[in-house]
């Protein structure tokens, strides 16, 4: 990423990454205040509620939820974000989970995660508890298909193009992926999801409010949302993010 450009995007990523402090895709941060957990799966049990907060700490192995009262390890920030799955306060949710083997943790672990309001489910840890992100260094063949990743969810009869201004690019709260609102050239407001950060970023993609930006985009059923296909911006840098086939162009 050049130095003397910041964009939006960076400025957000560099919070992130200080917020999420994950460690490098298909390893784990060892702290001495929270080691290596291995879920009682004899003793699981489902958590059905709102989530209460999200907690993406500074120093933390992976973020946890709280849902009624029950705080719950989930996974990886990146791991959750690629497999298109997204979780915010508010969420109605169904938490299946199991309690740490590990003396003194009384954090409870997630093993799949249902949001019954974006219909989407991901599957974090498999039957014997062993997380799904350390498979293949934490390659999205390791996880469950269903809706959560995306597959399927695409309309295909909706792709269109649009070429306007960036009224706003953001974050989210929670755990989501970084969103798009174009202006078109006929004054239309049209909103999309992008992909992870670090996928922009890495194809050295640059977006902030004001700019011209070129995108092609389809319908995502699953979630009743626009999701990009690809983009061009105003420096001419073109990035795909969804292949024809609807599989996500990132590992």
């Amino acid at each position: 990423m050049k130095k003397t450009r910041l964009s939006t995007l960076a400025v957000l990523l560099i919070a992130a990454t200080a917020a999420f402090a994950q460690a490098p895709r298909g390893t784990q941060q060892n702290t001495s205040n929270h080691p290596a957990a291995v879920p009682d799966m004899a003793n699981a049990r489902t958590v059905p509620g709102t989530v209460s907060a999200v907690d993406i700490g500074y120093g933390m192995q992976y973020p946890s939820i709280t849902v009624n009262q029950s705080v719950i390890k989930v996974a990886p920030v990146w791991f959750l974000v690629e497999q298109n799955f997204e979780l915010k306060t508010g969420d109605q949710v169904s938490v299946v989970a199991a309690p740490s083997t590990v003396p003194g943790d009384s954090y409870l672990y997630a093993i799949e995660i249902a949001n019954v309001g974006s219909k989407t489910r991901i599957v974090l840890r498999d039957a014997a508890g062993v997380p799904l992100w350390t498979a293949t260094n934490g390659a999205r063949g390791g996880n469950a298909a269903g809706p959560g990743n995306g597959i399927g969810c695409l309309d295909l009869t909706t792709v269109n193009t649009a070429t306007g201004t960036v009224e706003k690019v953001s974050m989210g709260i929670g755990i989501q992926m970084p969103s798009l609102v174009a202006k078109t050239t006929t004054g239309e407001l049209v909103a999309m999801k992008l992909g992870p950060e670090r996928v922009l970023l890495a194809a050295d993609f640059e977006l902030k409010a004001g700019d011209t930006v070129t995108a092609k985009y389809a319908h995502e059923t699953c979630t009743d949302e626009n999701v990009a296909l690809q983009l061009t911006n105003s420096a001419g840098v073109t990035i795909t993010l969804r292949n024809s086939d609807e599989t996500p162009n990132w590992n």
